[in-house]
């Protein structure tokens, strides 16, 4: 039997994951997945949709939650993403071909 590897937690989102997510970096609005979103202290969006359809954002004010945990981040001091420890994730290039 092969062992589990990486992240096995289920991640808590607290709004609907289903909604283009933004975040601020300082110049300008740009599209985050929803791992990014939660883990980003600083201005955040969702664009929504009114009765007729029409869409408009509408500012989050959530908690901020360490990346790819669960752990409400408690020093709103840190801007930008936040990671557990400080680091942020290996990025691993997939293998070309198969």
């Amino acid at each position: 039997m092969a062992e589990k590897k990486g992240s096995t937690v289920k991640l808590f989102y607290d709004f609907p994951t289903q909604l283009s997510t933004e975040v601020f970096d300082g110049k300008e609005w740009n599209r985050a997945t929803c791992r990014y979103f939660r883990s980003f202290n600083g201005p955040r969006r969702i664009m929504k949709f009114d009765r007729k359809n029409q869409p408009f954002y509408e500012d989050y004010k959530g908690p901020v939650f360490l990346f790819e945990t669960n752990i409400k981040l408690k020093d709103l001091n840190k801007k930008g993403y936040v990671y557990l420890h400080d680091t942020p994730p290996e990025v691993k290039p997939r293998p070309f071909g198969g």
